[in-house]
């Protein structure tokens, strides 16, 4: 298959991520979002875009990041590894297509569909909340897709269990920074590998609050995650899909 036709079957690939993952996505992230964030809107009443609206923006900014981050890792689950344990590649590549091609092309295709996503969820909110900014959370989400997407799309080659993995290394990683990362030791210098998880708050904060953030934060992000995905490829041009 020629790479225009590659991107022609593209058309069934965002039709196979709404049904399957884009229609969880907007469930999961609407009802998280109502749950935690309509009954503080009732309680506060006209209070809601008051004085008290420096706080609300907060509430609404950690939920938001939060629903970004589940996106990712519901978009990334078993990109590689379903093909490959329930067999399906075999159908997949019986005809003449380029492995690399077709997930690099896959993994974009998430990309698209997790921003259009929470363009949906973000419209929402700033019906209710003026103040939060749709540009600047389709930035972020953009930005964590390739940071959280990158990881993700690379144990989804190298293992079989890579939702779960993802979700291991992700937490695992801020966990680890947090607790060992101040101290002077080997084991400070040991969690400098790990993904920057740490950076995440502030570049949600800043990000998404007020559409800038530190340089080295954002580019230490995509670096990890580009590299990750880079990785990715690589094993799948020089490994091979069957277990």
């Amino acid at each position: 298959m020629s790479l225009r036709g590659l991107a022609r079957y593209s058309l069934w690939q965002f039709r196979d991520f709404a049904l399957d993952r884009g229609i969880p996505i907007l469930i999961i992230g609407f009802l998280w979002g109502y749950v935690l964030i309509e009954p503080l809107r009732r309680t506060m009443g006209p209070q809601w875009n008051g004085p008290q609206a420096p706080v609300v923006s907060g509430i609404a900014l950690q939920v938001s990041s939060a629903i970004v981050s589940l996106a990712v890792l519901i978009a990334l689950s078993g990109i590689v590894s379903t093909d490959r344990k329930t067999g399906y590649y075999r159908f997949l590549f019986s005809k003449p297509v380029n492995p690399v091609f077709y997930y690099a092309q896959l993994f974009f295709v998430g990309m698209i569909g997790v921003i259009a996503s929470m363009f949906v969820l973000s419209t929402l909110l700033h019906s209710i909340l003026p103040t939060f900014s749709i540009a600047h959370f389709l930035v972020y989400t953009a930005l964590i897709y390739v940071a959280m997407g990158g990881i993700g799309f690379f144990l989804s080659v190298a293992t079989r269990y890579d939702w779960l993995s993802l979700a291991a290394v992700w937490l695992g990683a801020r966990v680890l920074r947090t607790t060992y990362g101040a101290r002077n030791d080997w084991r400070s210098k040991a969690v400098e590998i790990l993904p920057p998880v740490h950076k995440l708050d502030d570049v949600a904060n800043s990000l998404i609050g007020t559409g800038t953030a530190h340089a080295s934060d954002v580019l230490w992000l995509l670096g990890y995650g580009a590299l990750f995905f880079a990785l990715g490829l690589l094993m799948l041009r020089r490994g091979s899909l069957a277990d």
